[in-house]
């Protein structure tokens, strides 16, 4: 499984407003620290604000915050919000593509895997990712 630009983005974005505790940040700042040009950040942040997980304020000293305590946001929950479900194969949820009935021998252990990742992702908090303390 490959994340995408956008998930690896969020992610950066996600753990430097952890570092900055209550501090809210612009998308300018947020892009410098995390090398990503404003416009993209924004589309990325606003998927992060559609789904809880940021708050936005506007104005001379406004821009982004987290929207829970560090210690309440999972990596799972970043990862799902910008990818669309973490699947590794379509067969997971969909059937196979052949006729849409999955008779695949290997589905249970697609499944599995995707399981066990998730249930990674969703025991790793953000405040343990600012922390790098894994």
């Amino acid at each position: 499984m490959k994340l995408s630009a956008k998930a690896r983005y969020g992610m950066y974005a996600m753990v430097e407003l952890a570092k900055s505790g209550e501090k809210t940040m612009s998308a300018s700042e947020l892009a410098i620290k995390t090398g990503v040009t404003d416009k993209y950040l924004e589309q990325i942040l606003a998927i992060l604000k559609k789904n809880l997980l940021v708050t936005s304020t506007r104005g001379a000293t406004g821009g982004y915050s987290l929207a829970k305590s560090p210690d309440e946001i999972t990596a799972g929950q970043i990862l799902r919000a910008l990818e669309d479900n973490l699947e590794l194969v379509e067969c997971i949820h969909k059937g196979c593509s052949t006729n849409g009935a999955c008779n695949c021998v290997s589905r249970n252990l697609w499944t599995k895997l995707y399981m066990h990742i998730n249930e990674y992702l969703d025991n790793v908090s953000l405040r343990q990712l600012a922390e790098d303390n894994l």
